[in-house]
């Protein structure tokens, strides 16, 4: 966890308000908003909600930001264990239209029920990416219940997180094209879907859906590209951005249309009471 710490710190230092702070690519970061942005709408009622959501793993406040100008009557609390991500937010907040509906805070995702400031329960909780970073799948299961425990009843916990399910079909898909197989990065622990499944079934929780949201543009980036070009991703490549104007347009009329071959899952969970 040291070495998880580190490698975001420097990150935060060395990017600051950027976006390249917490992701390689605007092209992931479009599709991920955009599956939020759906899912909100769906659970909350439209874009003129009202409500109090809760981002966990915040980074420098991009998905708050954002998700925020789209969601005019919401409240968004983001919390990340970095401070320096934490600094990069506030300077991204300072220059939001929707900063005085942003705040942001130092904590983590297991010490969630004890960070001062925040709302007792939530409308909407939701990860990007963040409990892939924790690296026992105990530490995983402890921060869905603390994360499950802020969301009030009826509400709904989102996670949009790394899936070893996924993840394997995508490498099955390069071998067939001669590839190797890509590992993850050494600070991430993907989701053991088994094991997450059966642990939310067992507290509070009921998942609803999963919804695969990026898997044209993760054929693309990490299996199309790389056969035509030397085995090298390339995150600019004119086809990465095709497929995801053309991921964005199916995902409004068709959820999961092209499969479930994107390293990311958006994991939908509703809090029975």
């Amino acid at each position: 966890m040291d070495d998880v710490r580190k490698h975001w710190t420097e990150s935060a230092v060395e990017h600051g308000a950027a976006l390249q702070a917490t992701t390689k690519t605007w092209t992931a970061k479009t599709l991920e908003i955009d599956a939020l942005a759906r899912r909100f709408a769906d659970v909350l009622g439209g874009a003129d909600s009202r409500g109090a959501v809760l981002e966990m793993g915040c980074g420098n406040g991009v998905n708050c930001l954002e998700l925020a100008k789209s969601f005019p009557n919401l409240a968004f609390d983001g919390v990340d264990y970095v401070p320096e991500m934490v600094t990069g937010a506030e300077e991204n907040r300072a220059a939001s239209p929707a900063a005085d509906r942003v705040r942001f805070f130092v904590g983590d995702a297991i010490g969630a029920g004890t960070i001062d400031g925040l709302e007792a329960e939530y409308d909407v909780v939701f990860t990007d990416r963040c409990l892939i970073n924790l690296d026992k799948l105990d530490l995983q299961k402890q921060a869905i219940a603390a994360l499950a425990a802020k969301v009030r009843p009826g509400g709904h916990l989102l996670m949009i997180e790394n899936s070893t399910t996924t993840y394997n079909r995508q490498n099955h898909y390069r071998e067939l094209l001669g590839l190797e197989p890509r590992t993850p990065a050494t600070f991430n622990l993907f989701f053991d879907e088994d094991e997450i499944r059966s642990y939310i079934a067992s507290i509070d929780l009921e998942l609803v859906d999963v919804e695969d949201f990026i898997s044209l543009h993760d054929l693309a980036l990490y299996v199309l590209v790389p056969a035509i070009n030397g085995g090298e991703v390339d995150y600019g490549h004119p086809l990465v951005e095709a497929a995801t104007v053309l991921n964005k347009a199916v995902s409004a009329e068709s959820r999961s249309a092209f499969g479930a071959a994107g390293q990311n899952r958006l994991f939908v969970c509703r809090r029975r009471s």
